[in-house]
């Protein structure tokens, strides 16, 4: 479990907890940009993600200290993600796209055709097979009506190579 606490100027005090004893695992300072505001801080196993405004994502491995940053012009703050455990990756949701990304800073894959219903995406109209290798999602339809009421479900595959 990772606890945040108040943030100074310069660094974020971050704490790793066991989730059998409560036993601290690591004590840590993660460096900050002075003045940007935080995006977020999401853990993912031996992850952590970060991302301020206006600056790189960084993605760091607590265990080993590698940081490894994914540029602002690559990776923009989402609305909204997803981890897909099974799969070691995770899903962004930006103005109506998904994108698939790895913690290696790499996108596995986006779906530029596939513009989602709602314009600031919420992951409770998102769909993930058990599997993790299809999403099912509400779309914008190109055969909708004037009225816009007409909507579809789409399947999408999460492995390029499929």
């Amino acid at each position: 479990m990772l606890l945040i606490y108040d943030r100074t100027p310069s660094y974020v005090p971050l704490k790793i907890l066991s989730i059998e004893d409560g036993k601290p695992l690591k004590l840590f300072k993660h460096l900050l940009h002075r003045g940007k505001k935080i995006d977020f801080i999401e853990q993912f196993n031996e992850k952590l993600l970060v991302k301020q405004e206006d600056e790189n994502l960084q993605i760091l491995d607590v265990r080993s200290s590698e940081l490894i940053e994914i540029s602002i012009e690559k990776f923009m703050t989402p609305s909204a993600f997803i981890f897909l455990y099974e799969n070691n990756l995770f899903l962004t949701f930006r103005n109506r796209t998904v994108a698939v990304w790895n913690f290696r800073g790499e996108l596995v894959t986006s779906f530029e055709d596939h513009l989602l219903w709602h314009q600031d995406c919420s992951t409770n109209n998102i769909y993930i097979t058990t599997d993790q290798d299809l999403i099912i999602s509400y779309c914008k339809s190109d055969a909708a009506a004037d009225d816009g009421t007409v909507m579809h479900m789409q399947l999408l595959q999460l492995d390029p190579s499929t």
